[in-house]
């Protein structure tokens, strides 16, 4: 209430995130936190950003969790996401 003057924050205008910022955005299958539908409304709003500076990646087994305790986490999304931020 003190920050916002309203008992919850206010949406966030995905679409105002510039088309040229690099994107990289992975999400699991599994994942009952941020699930799939969630990431169809996101994609939706970024449906006009650079195709070269957006990256989804979808890993259908992996829930919330697994993107910090997942044994192959490393080669699944942070191998992947540090050669995109290499390039960008």
């Amino acid at each position: 209430m003190q920050h916002y003057g309203q008992p919850v924050p206010p949406l966030y205008d995905m679409t105002a995130i510039p088309n040229e910022f690099p994107l990289f955005l992975s999400y699991g299958g599994q994942d009952f936190l941020s699930d799939v539908k969630d990431v169809q409304v996101l994609l939706n709003d970024l449906k006009d950003h650079d195709r070269n500076k957006l990256v989804v990646m979808l890993n259908e087994d992996y829930a919330h969790v697994d993107f910090v305790m997942g044994v192959n986490a490393n080669q699944m999304i942070y191998d992947p996401m540090m050669d995109f931020f290499k390039v960008n």
